[in-house]
C-alpha cells in the first residue's frame, strides 16, 4: 500500500495515535474511533475487570479477570473479533508462564488488571505475528486508513510496514511492575517462536539496561523469576560462536555497544541482527536524529540487533522521550500497551504528590523559611511513621527517605555548565543543613512562623498570593497544640532526622575510593543521616569547601577511615539514612519504596523525559496487601489516621524555573498540578448509648488472655490428605465438559450426558507431583492460609482415594496419547486439589469456629464503631469548584440538614438510625479523597432507600414500637464475618428491635456479575439459619439478603426471579421502588408491622 497524501497541519499528540493499541482494543468489539464517546475505549474494556477482588486464580487456575471479561457485556455482540476459546488459550499460556516465573518465589507474583492485560495483548499480538504476517500487516492498515478519515483535518498516519512489526512497546508507569511483564513477555515470545518452529532462527536473547548497577538488579530479579540471566561476556561471544538462542538472557549496558571493540566496549555488529532484544528504560537514545550524541548512536545500535530479530521496549515515559525527535510516528506504532502515569493515578496505585513550588525569589531569608517548611514537611513524615509504626504495618509503608536529585557531577579538570549548577544546588543544601544545625534560634524562629503564621507572614506564597504550605502540618500543628514546645520540636528533629541527641556542626565525610560518596553525620554522633552521590565525590567536595570558606562556615569535610560504601543499604527501612542527594543516574531503575519527599535540583535541558521518570521513583507505594494502592482507594477494613501524609510525595525544588517545568510536565501527562492540597475536616457524629442491647456474632473469648477465638491461632493444624465423612457426603465437583447447552422445539433445556470418571494409578504415575506441590502451596500463600500443612504424600494419598471428588470428563481424555493430554492431567489434578483445599479448609474452619460462637452485646469499643471523630476531605487546591462544593457541603451539614445532599461528584446524608453519621459517597475517579473510606454506588444508593423508606413508613413504625439500627460492617480483619460463606464480609448489619424479639440481619448491596447462583455467599441465607439455631436464642432472628446491583437479565441464571428472591436476592436496580419493601416482607411472615404501600 501507498502512503496517503497528508491532508491536514494538524499533527496528533503521541497518545492520540498509538494505532497498534487501538487497533487491538477494537478486536474487543470497542472502537476506539467513535464520536462523541463518553468512556475512553481502555476504560469501556477495563471496566469489567478493575475490581481488586477479582485479582488472583479461581479455583479452576484461570484468573478471575478471565472470567469476569468473557461473562462481561464484551461478548454479548457480534462486533468482538476474539472468541471465548481463543481467550481461553490466551489465558492458559498466561497462566503458564505466570506459574513458571512463581516457581522459586516466596511471594508469588499475582497480577494487576492492567499488567494482565498487558500480557493479553501481548498473547493476541504474538499470535497473528507467528501465524500470519500479511494477515496482520492487512488487519493494521485497515485500520490505519479508518483513523486517517475519522481526523481528516490532522496529518495522515502512514501504513504499517512489514519490517515494522517485529518491535513491541510497553508504555507502563514506574512502579507499575514492568520488569515482571518483561519476564512473561520472554516466555511468551519463546512459546510461539517454538510453536511455529523458529526457536532457532535467532542467535540470542539480549537485555539492554542504562547501566551496570540495574544490570546487576535484573540478572538478581531474572533468578527469583526461574530464568537463567548471566552478564555478557566477551569471552567466547561473537557472531560466528555458538549463542545460546533463546534459552537464556545475556545482559548487558547500552553504554557498552560501540561501531568498534575496546577494553570496554563490544563492535555491535560481532553481535549480529536475529537477536531477541529486551530494552530496559527504551526512553534512553531517543534525543533526535540529528544530535551528536553517544544516546543516538545507543539508538542505532541497539536497532541493528534485532533488524531481523524481535525487539520488546519498557519505559514509563516514551511518550515524553519522543517527542521531537523524528521517532514519534514510529513509536506510536509499536505501544502494545499504554498505562502511563495518569491512568496508574487516576485507579489510586501509587502515592499521591503535593507541588511545593515557591516563585523565584532573590531573598535568601525566604529560600531558608520555605526550605525549613520542606524540613518541616519531611519531618512530619518521620515523626507519624514512627509513632504509628505498628498500625502503618498492614500498608507496608516503608520508613519515610528524603531525596534531592540532579544532574551527574563528573568531575575532571572542570566542571560542566550542567554540573556547576547541580554543585551549585548541592553546596546550598549542605549550606541550609549547615545553618538549620549552627543556629538554634532563627531555626526555632522559622519553624514558629511556618507553624502558626500564614504566607503573608512567611513569605512562602504562590503566584496568586496563596499560601503553598497551608493546611500541610495538622499533624505537627496537633502536637504543638498538645503541649510540645518548639524547643522541644527542635531537639526531636535532632534525634529523628539528625540521629543526634546532642547536635554540632555538619560533618562530610568522603569514602575512599571510587564509589563517589559522602555521608553526612553531626557533631559527635558516628550515625550518618544523609548521603551524597552524584558522581566524582572529591570534584564536589572540593566544591563545597570552596564555598564554606567564602561563607566563612565552620563546616566540616574530611576523608573517611571507612571504605565501605552505604548506597546500596539506604533502600532498606533499617537504614539510618533519611537524606539522599543523588544524581539522576542512581535513581534510575532504583527499586526503593522509602522516598517520600523530593527535592528536584538541575536537570539537563535535554533530560525532561527523565523528570517524570524521577517522579515516578517517589510514588511507588506497596500498599494494603500489596495492593500498590493509595488506602483511600484500597479494600482495608480501617484506616490509620494521618497515613495521607505518607502516602504522599512532597516535590519541591531549588530553582523555581525548573519546578515550573516540572508542573507542565505533569500538566502534559494529563495529571492535576496539587501544588497546594485542601484538607477539609467534617464531624463525623457517633452513637455510643445505643439504647437497646444490641447483639452481634462475634466468636467467644478465650479464659486465658480474654481475645476472641482465632482459627490460625487457636486451632489444630488441618493437614492435607485427612478425609472426613462430611467431605465424603459432600464431594468436590469438577466439571470439564464445556458450558453448551442444546434447546428443543418447546424451549426446554437438553442436558448433554456427562461421564463420571475417576483418576487411577496409571494415571497418578503420569503427574508431576512437584508441581502438584509447589501449585498448592501458592495457592495456600494467595489465601494466606499458613496454617495448612501439605506434603507430598498426603497429595499422593489423597489422589488415591476417589471418594472425595466428582469428575465429570469424556473418558477419552483418559488415555493420553500426547504430551497435550499429560498436561491436561495435570490440569485436572491441580484443580480438583484446590477444590478440595478449599472445601477441607473452609469444614476445619467451621468445625472450629462455630462451636464457639456467641451472640454478644455490641459495645462502643466494637471495630465496627470508628475511633476517629472526624472526616478528612482532600483536595487539590486547585480545584475551585470541587473545593466550593466541599464548603456548600460542609455549611448545610452544619446546619444538620436531613435531606439528602449532592454537590458535584460528592454526596453526603444524614440518617439517624445509622450508628455513625453522616455518610459520604464520592464518585468513582472523582478528584475528592476521604477518610475514613467512603461508600461505594451500591452501599450509599441502600442507605438513601432505607431512608426513603423508613420515612415513609415512620408512624408505623412508632406505633409498632418498631425500632431500627443499621451499621456499616467493616471488611476483612475488623468486621463480623462469616467462614461458612467464604470468610464472607456483608456491607451491613440492620437490627429490627419488635417488641421483646430483635431481628439480626447481614445485607450486602453489590453487584452479581461474577458471581454464581450457587456461590457461597448467595446460600448464605440457608446457613445462617443454622448458625441461629444452634445459638438457641429465640428472641433473636439471623437473617441476610443480597442487594443485587446487577439488574436481573444481566445474570442469565436460568433461574426465575421470583425464586431468587425467595432465596434473599433482591434486585435494587430493577426493583427500585419495591425491594426494601420484600425485605422486611421477608424478614419474618409474624413480624407485627403492616408495612405502608400507599
Amino acid at each position: 500500500m501507498a502512503k496517503r497524501k497528508s491532508k491536514g497541519p494538524k499533527v496528533h499528540k503521541f497518545r492520540d495515535k498509538l494505532l497498534l493499541n487501538q487497533w487491538l482494543i477494537s478486536l474487543f468489539g470497542i472502537d476506539p474511533l467513535q464520536k462523541d464517546s463518553k468512556l475512553r475505549p481502555f476504560h469501556k474494556l477495563a471496566n469489567p475487570i478493575r475490581d481488586a477482588r477479582l485479582e488472583g486464580l479461581d479455583k479452576d487456575n484461570l484468573h478471575h479477570f478471565y472470567h469476569a471479561l468473557v461473562k462481561s457485556d464484551l461478548f454479548w455482540n457480534d462486533k468482538t473479533k476474539l472468541s471465548k476459546e481463543q481467550l481461553l488459550t490466551y489465558e492458559e499460556h498466561i497462566v503458564k508462564h505466570t506459574q513458571a516465573i512463581n516457581v522459586k518465589r516466596h511471594r508469588p507474583v499475582v497480577w494487576k488488571y492492567y499488567q494482565w492485560l498487558s500480557l493479553l495483548f501481548v498473547e493476541i499480538y504474538l499470535d497473528r505475528y507467528f501465524s500470519d504476517q500479511e494477515s496482520l500487516l492487512t488487519s493494521l492498515n485497515k485500520y490505519v486508513d479508518r483513523f486517517n478519515n475519522r481526523w481528516p483535518e490532522y496529518t495522515d498516519m502512514a501504513y504499517f510496514k512489514e519490517d515494522e512489526l517485529n518491535k513491541l512497546s510497553l508504555q507502563n508507569a514506574t512502579g507499575s511492575g514492568k520488569t515482571l511483564l518483561m519476564h512473561v513477555n520472554y516466555l511468551q515470545y519463546k512459546y510461539y517462536s517454538k510453536k511455529y518452529g523458529k526457536e532457532n532462527d535467532l542467535s540470542r536473547v539480549i537485555l539492554i539496561t542504562p547501566n551496570e548497577r540495574l544490570s546487576e538488579q535484573h540478572i538478581g530479579e531474572f533468578a527469583e523469576s526461574n530464568i537463567g540471566a548471566s552478564n555478557f561476556s566477551k569471552e567466547g561471544h561473537n557472531l560466528f560462536t555458538q549463542a545460546q538462542g533463546l534459552n537464556r538472557v545475556d545482559v548487558l549496558e547500552i553504554t557498552k555497544l560501540g561501531d568498534k571493540e575496546g577494553p570496554n566496549t563490544i563492535a555491535t555488529r560481532s553481535l549480529g541482527d536475529q537477536n531477541l532484544l529486551l530494552v530496559d528504560e527504551g526512553h534512553r537514545g531517543l534525543s533526535g536524529t540529528n544530535a551528536k550524541t553517544d544516546e543516538n548512536a545507543w539508538y542505532k545500535n541497539r536497532a541493528m540487533l534485532c533488524e531481523k530479530g524481535f525487539a520488546f521496549e519498557y519505559s514509563a515515559t516514551f511518550d515524553q522521550a519522543v517527542s521531537g525527535t523524528g521517532h514519534e510516528d514510529d513509536y506510536a506504532k509499536t505501544v502494545v500497551f499504554d498505562y502511563s502515569y495518569r491512568w496508574f493515578y487516576e485507579d489510586g496505585f501509587g502515592k499521591d504528590y503535593q507541588i511545593l513550588n515557591l516563585p523565584e525569589s532573590n531573598d535568601h531569608e525566604i529560600k531558608s523559611v520555605y526550605l525549613t517548611a520542606c524540613l518541616l514537611k519531611f519531618y512530619q513524615q518521620l515523626d507519624i511513621y514512627s509513632n504509628k509504626k505498628q498500625l502503618l504495618t498492614p500498608f507496608n509503608i516503608e520508613k519515610p527517605l528524603w531525596v534531592f536529585v540532579g544532574s551527574t557531577v563528573s568531575g575532571g579538570n572542570k566542571l560542566g555548565k550542567d554540573e556547576q549548577i547541580v554543585a551549585t544546588d548541592v553546596a546550598q543544601i549542605i549550606l541550609f543543613l549547615n545553618d538549620f544545625l549552627s543556629h538554634k534560634e532563627k531555626a526555632l524562629q522559622r519553624m514558629e512562623a511556618i507553624l502558626t503564621g500564614s504566607g503573608k507572614d512567611t513569605g512562602l506564597m504562590d503566584s496568586k498570593g496563596i499560601d503553598i504550605f497551608e493546611g500541610s502540618f495538622t499533624w505537627l500543628a496537633k502536637t504543638i497544640s498538645s503541649g510540645l514546645s518548639y524547643d522541644d520540636l527542635y531537639k526531636n528533629i535532632l534525634k529523628l532526622l539528625f540521629n543526634t541527641d546532642s547536635g554540632g556542626h555538619l560533618i562530610l565525610d568522603r569514602v575512599k575510593g571510587e564509589s563517589g560518596e559522602i555521608s553526612l553525620r553531626v557533631g559527635t554522633s558516628e550515625t550518618p543521616f544523609g548521603l551524597i552521590n552524584v558522581g566524582d565525590a572529591k570534584a564536589l567536595a572540593d566544591h563545597i569547601e570552596s564555598v564554606a570558606k567564602q561563607n566563612e562556615l565552620s563546616l566540616t569535610i574530611a576523608d573517611s577511615d571507612f571504605s565501605e560504601t552505604i548506597f546500596e543499604t539506604v533502600k532498606e527501612s533499617s537504614s539510618p539514612v533519611n537524606l539522599l542527594i543523588g544524581s539522576k543516574k542512581f535513581v534510575e531503575g532504583w527499586d526503593c519504596w522509602r522516598v517520600s519527599t523530593l527535592g528536584l535540583m538541575h536537570v539537563g535541558k535535554s533530560e525532561g523525559a527523565q523528570i517524570i521518570q524521577l517522579f515516578g521513583r517517589g510514588v511507588r507505594l506497596k500498599g494494603y496487601n500489596w495492593s500498590l494502592k493509595r488506602s483511600g482507594h484500597s479494600n482495608a477494613p480501617s484506616i490509620p489516621q494521618y497515613i495521607e501524609e505518607l502516602e504522599n510525595l512532597n516535590v519541591f525544588g531549588i530553582e523555581a524555573d525548573f519546578m515550573e517545568k516540572f508542573r507542565q510536565f505533569l500538566a502534559d501527562e494529563g495529571l492535576p498540578g496539587n501544588e497546594r492540597r485542601r484538607v477539609f475536616t467534617i464531624p463525623l457524629n457517633v452513637t455510643y448509648d445505643f439504647g437497646k442491647k444490641l447483639q452481634i456474632i462475634r466468636p467467644k473469648r478465650k479464659a486465658d488472655d480474654g481475645k476472641e477465638y482465632d482459627f490460625k491461632k487457636d486451632a489444630p493444624v488441618p493437614t492435607l490428605g485427612q478425609l472426613t465423612e462430611y467431605l465424603q457426603l459432600h464431594p468436590v465437583v469438577s466439571n470439564w465438559y464445556p458450558p453448551i447447552q442444546s434447546i428443543d422445539s418447546n424451549g426446554k433445556t437438553i442436558t448433554t450426558h456427562r461421564e463420571d470418571v475417576k483418576l487411577n494409578a496409571k494415571h497418578l504415575s503420569l503427574l508431576n507431583m512437584d508441581e502438584l506441590y509447589f501449585e498448592l502451596e501458592q495457592f495456600k500463600r494467595e489465601r494466606s492460609w499458613y496454617n495448612l500443612n501439605i506434603d507430598k504424600i498426603g497429595i499422593r494419598e489423597l489422589l488415591a482415594d476417589t471418594t472425595w471428588y466428582t469428575l465429570y470428563l469424556p473418558t477419552d481424555r483418559l488415555e493420553p496419547k500426547n504430551f497435550e493430554d499429560v498436561l491436561l492431567l495435570q490440569q485436572v489434578a491441580v484443580e480438583l486439589l484446590k477444590r478440595y483445599c478449599e472445601h477441607y479448609y473452609n469444614y476445619c474452619k467451621r468445625s472450629f469456629i462455630e462451636p464457639r460462637l456467641e451472640l454478644r452485646e455490641l459495645t462502643p469499643g466494637d471495630d465496627n464503631i470508628p475511633k476517629e471523630d472526624f472526616y478528612q476531605l482532600i483536595v487539590n487546591g486547585s480545584e475551585e469548584q470541587v473545593i466550593l462544593a466541599i464548603e456548600k457541603l460542609q455549611k448545610e451539614l452544619e446546619e444538620n440538614k436531613q435531606t439528602l445532599l449532592k454537590v458535584g461528584d460528592l454526596q453526603a446524608i444524614r440518617f439517624g438510625i445509622h450508628l455513625f453519621q453522616p455518610l459520604f459517597h464520592v464518585r468513582k475517579g472523582g478528584k475528592i479523597t476521604i477518610l475514613p473510606v467512603a461508600l461505594n454506588e451500591s452501599e450509599f444508593q441502600f442507605v438513601t432507600d432505607l431512608k426513603d423508606w423508613t420515612e415513609t413508613n415512620e408512624k408505623k413504625l412508632q406505633e409498632e414500637g418498631v425500632e431500627l439500627f443499621l451499621l456499616r460492617n467493616l471488611s476483612r480483619g475488623k468486621g463480623v464475618g462469616f467462614f461458612e460463606a467464604g470468610n464472607f464480609h456483608p456491607d451491613f448489619i440492620l437490627w429490627m428491635i419488635d417488641r421483646d424479639k430483635q431481628y439480626v440481619t447481614f445485607i450486602e448491596p453489590h453487584g452479581l456479575l461474577h458471581e454464581g447462583p450457587a456461590s457461597e455467599k448467595l446460600m448464605f441465607h440457608h446457613r445462617i439459619k443454622e448458625i441461629e439455631t444452634r445459638l438457641a436464642k429465640p428472641d433473636i432472628i439471623l437473617n441476610s439478603f443480597i442487594l443485587s446491583w446487577t439488574k436481573y437479565p444481566l445474570l442469565q441464571w436460568g433461574i426465575d426471579q421470583k425464586v431468587l428472591e425467595a432465596n434473599h436476592v433482591l434486585f435494587m436496580t430493577d426493583d427500585h421502588d419495591g425491594y426494601i419493601d420484600k425485605l422486611f416482607d421477608n424478614l419474618n411472615p409474624h413480624c407485627n408491622l403492616i408495612i405502608d404501600r400507599s
